[in-house]
């Protein structure tokens, strides 16, 4: 991560994404100095808060807007042409997660390889770090290989079949190899970015925001084994067709 007092992040999104999944970013915002402030905190608290400059991302061809799930419409303040996003001018790329079955582009691709690989002449790096399905823009990028990553649970099974130089794990909320981090479906997001601040940006402020948001309790390892999980889901299914055997047949 760049070594500076205000964060520069970007948030990338090629084409459309969950809408939960980008509420992690909002965890940034209220480390800022001015949001602990208005929360009314102390003085001897909010000066030690973090500001940062936060870019919403997408592809030039994209427009001024881009629909997320729930009909959110975000707007878009700099494509991947601009230069204040460019390689080795983020701190952070926050990757939310897109429709699944999605293939992205080579200039989709590029922009994450870009941003993965860049390093300062001190050795400073981007941390990219992906929500839920973001991992799949991670993992067609080729930055995944020969490493381990999260996802989410249910989908497992095919990243494994389409990323087999991947270590997918199932039983962490996240994970972390190097600068790339990892979570699992949707609000393991907000689980991971808690402990990102934490590792690297330790202190009063940090923990006020994240008590305020009332996240980073539930620790990385799921409560549930991946075996509960699975017969959960089952349970579902045979309700759902109990239930849709009984209702009555339309004429």
């Amino acid at each position: 991560m760049a070594a500076t007092k205000e964060l520069r992040i970007g948030v990338f999104i090629p084409s459309g994404a969950q809408l939960l999944d980008l509420s992690p970013i909002d965890l940034f915002g209220m480390m800022s100095p001015e949001y602990l402030r208005a929360c009314t905190l102390p003085a001897l608290i909010f000066e030690l808060g973090t500001p940062s400059t936060i870019y919403y991302i997408s592809m030039p061809e994209s427009g001024t807007h881009i629909e997320l799930t729930a009909k959110a419409i975000l707007k878009i303040s700099k494509t991947t042409k601009d230069k204040e996003v460019q390689p080795g001018m983020l701190d952070i790329l926050l990757v939310p997660g897109p429709n699944p079955a999605t293939i992205f582009d080579a200039e989709v691709l590029d922009f994450v390889n870009g941003h993965a690989a860049w390093r300062g002449n001190d050795g400073r790096s981007t941390d990219i770090l992906s929500v839920c399905t973001g991992c799949i823009i991670l993992g067609q990028s080729g930055i995944l290989k020969g490493k381990k990553a999260s996802g989410p649970r249910g989908l497992v099974p095919k990243l494994r079949k389409d990323f087999p130089d991947t270590t997918w794990v199932d039983d962490k909320r996240w994970v972390k190899e190097g600068s790339i981090w990892t979570s699992g479906g949707i609000t393991n997001g907000q689980e991971m970015v808690a402990e990102y601040i934490r590792k690297n940006f330790p202190g009063p402020a940090s923990e006020a925001a994240l008590a305020m948001a009332d996240v980073g309790q539930k620790g990385i390892e799921y409560t549930k084994s991946n075996t509960r999980e699975t017969l959960w889901w089952l349970w579902q299914i045979l309700r759902a067709f109990t239930v849709g055997n009984g209702k009555p047949k339309k004429a």
